[in-house]
């Protein structure tokens, strides 16, 4: 990392102030160069703030900036960095990155402050993954888990796990090496319960994947019904917006339309789907497809139907294929009559989304639900996908290590894998990652982060 690399490190567009982000070898002496304030940069310590303004190639004057100089190996990066503010709109932070890069520095890939962080031992991989969950996050509770990961709740899990393999190595490879010396024998029953005692500290960290994934990525709720039943109508209540074509005339909607709430610190993703009928041509059998496919993939299931009249067996068959996840009888047009209609042992809703009744207290009932899928997470540490990777295979290892001392295998076989758990432990934290997974994940990185 011989080379010091600048980007814009805040949206692009109107506002009041913006910043640009330099870091490496040469950050302070670039700053020097395009720089006139009282103080030099590269004379300043380690958090000073400097104001003057940003000097032109041709002389003039860019902007009015603030510089914030923090120093190696103290900063962000582990490297020199300056972080110019500038005001904000369009011309002004890009005028200061390209005189930036006139003086020598290098336009940073996405992400690639934050995998120098990680190069220079700033945070490990667990802790990089965090910093981009918490600027992707799209709820309060998505934060507060990406809080906790960067804060380093999830590596200490692992390293804990990864001493105490360490250690147990240690022992099988001693009695390995040295069988005829001094050295402790390997209590092959009481290490194998060790093992499996890690192996279940792993599978109740692997338990949090599927609440991870709805507290990252929101909890889907698919609107079902029978044609012109107002699910329409009540995806437009419940969004605030016209989204999407209300009409009489059944089968308007055609394909699932998409759009996200925020309930409460959660995310909920309402899919608007096509009206459930006995399919007639191609395309109405393609729609109806594609809403039993939503409901299958849903955590919540909004089956609307019609108040003012008797149930059929559309609805019914419905109600059934909702009954595997949560589900929520939903009695729209209830301004035009209601017929009584009743589902057994389901959560039940009265509304009329075409005047606003029930509305809130369809809210209310969403919320309540969304609340108790995603939990508590308040001092919970909640893996993500890769992480789950990695366990799965630790876990599978030290069972295979366990069975091995077990049966009285050779403790070669134990201590291999041993050091397959460990390997994949090190997958989390990054202390065994590839380039290739290095470029993966801080591809997923905007610039300037």
């Amino acid at each position: 990392m011989s080379d010091t690399i600048a980007a814009i490190a805040t949206a692009v567009g109107a506002g009041a102030v913006s910043m640009v982000r330099l870091s490496g070898p040469d950050a302070l002496g670039i700053c020097d160069r395009v720089f006139r304030g009282r103080a030099r940069p590269s004379q300043s310590v380690h958090k000073s703030v400097l104001l003057g303004e940003m000097a032109a190639a041709d002389g003039g004057i860019i902007d009015q900036v603030m510089m914030l100089v923090m120093r190696s190996p103290r900063s962000y990066t582990g490297e020199d960095v300056v972080e110019i503010t500038c005001h904000g709109g369009l011309a002004a932070p890009r005028l200061v990155l390209r005189r930036l890069i006139e003086e020598g520095a290098r336009p940073a890939d996405p992400g690639e402050f934050t995998r120098r962080a990680f190069l220079n031992g700033k945070m490990d991989l667990a802790q990089a993954e965090a910093v981009c969950e918490l600027v992707q996050a799209r709820s309060e509770k998505a934060l507060r888990v990406a809080a906790s990961q960067l804060k380093g709740d999830l590596s200490l899990r692992i390293s804990e796990a990864e001493a105490r393999l360490t250690g147990h190595l240690a022992l099988i490879e001693a009695n390995i090496d040295f069988p005829e010396d001094e050295v402790e024998a390997v209590d092959r029953t009481g290490l194998a319960a060790r093992l499996g005692g890690i192996g279940r500290d792993l599978e109740a960290l692997l338990a949090t994947r599927a609440r991870g994934k709805l507290i990252k990525d929101g909890i889907d709720a698919a609107i079902v019904g029978r044609p012109n039943v107002g699910k329409s109508s009540l995806f437009n209540r419940l969004v605030g917006a016209d989204r999407v074509m209300v009409s009489d005339v059944p089968g308007t909607t055609r394909d699932v339309v998409d759009a996200s709430v925020a309930v409460d610190g959660l995310v909920v993703n309402l899919h608007d789907t096509a009206g459930v009928l006995e399919a007639v041509d191609g395309i109405e059998r393609a729609a109806v497809e594609r809403t039993w496919k939503a409901v299958e993939e849903s955590d919540l299931v909004l089956v609307v139907l019609d108040a003012a009249a008797p149930m059929d067996t559309v609805d019914e068959a419905l109600l059934e294929q909702a009954a595997g996840r949560r589900r929520l009888a939903v009695f729209n047009k209830v301004d035009l009559g209601d017929a009584g209609g009743h589902v057994p042992e389901c959560l039940e809703v009265r509304v009329s989304a075409l005047a606003g009744l029930g509305i809130e207290d369809l809210r209310a009932r969403i919320r309540r639900i969304a609340e108790d899928l995603a939990g508590d997470v308040a001092g919970e540490i909640l893996i993500n996908e890769r992480h789950a990777m990695c366990l799965e295979e630790a876990v599978e290892a030290l069972e295979r290590g366990r069975l091995a001392l077990l049966d009285d295998l050779p403790l070669e076989l134990a201590a291999s894998d041993v050091r397959a758990a460990l390997a994949a432990l090190g997958g989390v934290t990054g202390s065994r990652a590839t380039e290739n997974l290095l470029d993966e994940i801080f591809s997923r990185f905007c610039i300037g982060k």
